[in-house]
């Protein structure tokens, strides 16, 4: 009985999805936050997202980003990995193959919204809030002065979450400090959301943008996906009444 316990905590901490047993109460109040709306949605506009993977700026944010693309804004995706090992088990994947897809399906998505991706090549399921990767987005926060930075939440995170997330919404927490352009910190993949955009017009294109990445999204695990999606997209959408939203937690900078 031991070793099948200590079987499962092992197994626990190998593969890279995280229960969170405690969840951090959610701020009360939390008011609604108005990150400059108008300007955040202009041309010329200078947004940076960091995401942990490929697809997931589509995934968590694709209305979002199709939105700012047509307001005119400029913005630039920071990704911390390549998306190497895809699901896990790892040795049941491709690492070569699928780090060439997955950054192929990726610049091919953002491509459709505009923005450039930077690929920062850490190890998919193993990175970390470290030193060198707070750097390293560091240093492309500071190349592309960003006003908005955009990142996942590592403190009001979904209760079962990658820790390829939580630990890229860390390492940027840290980085824009260091960012004197960035004005707005704005977290997305929060139950603590106090901002909300409508992408009751650009549902489908997010549906598209998701489409694109094939490797990912496939035969019958492609219905599972977008039935997750709009699950999430409706619930954001029922804070600011109207049928889809993407929920952010705001924070102002300086």
């Amino acid at each position: 009985m031991a070793f099948v316990a200590a079987g499962l905590v092992g197994l626990y901490f190998y593969q890279p999805q995280r229960i969170d047993f405690f969840p951090k109460k959610a701020p009360d109040p939390n008011p609604p936050v108005d990150p400059d709306s108008k300007y955040l949605f202009s041309p010329g506009t200078r947004v940076a997202v960091v995401a942990a993977h490929p697809d997931d700026p589509e995934f968590y944010i694709g209305g979002f980003l199709t939105e700012l693309s047509r307001s005119g804004a400029k913005f630039a995706i920071v990704m911390c990995t390549d998306g190497d090992k895809g699901y896990y088990p790892r040795f049941m994947t491709d690492a070569v193959e699928n780090r060439r897809v997955r950054q192929l399906e990726q610049i091919e998505a953002a491509a459709e919204y505009g923005a450039e991706v930077f690929f920062l090549h850490e190890p998919d399921g193993r990175l970390r809030a470290s030193a060198k990767v707070v750097d390293e987005i560091r240093k492309k926060l500071e190349a592309f002065q960003p006003e908005y930075v955009v990142c996942f939440d590592p403190v009001y995170p979904p209760r079962i979450q990658h820790r390829d997330h939580l630990r890229s919404g860390e390492a940027t927490e840290v980085a824009v400090a260091s960012c004197p352009s960035a004005k707005w910190l704005l977290r997305y993949s929060t139950y603590a959301g106090n901002y909300f955009v409508d992408i009751s017009d650009v549902w489908p294109v997010k549906e598209t943008l998701l489409k694109i990445h094939k490797s990912q999204f496939n035969g019958d695990r492609t219905a599972m996906v977008m039935s997750i999606v709009r699950g999430r997209a409706e619930a954001d959408g029922r804070a600011i009444q109207v049928a889809f939203g993407e929920g952010f937690r705001c924070t102002r900078l300086d």
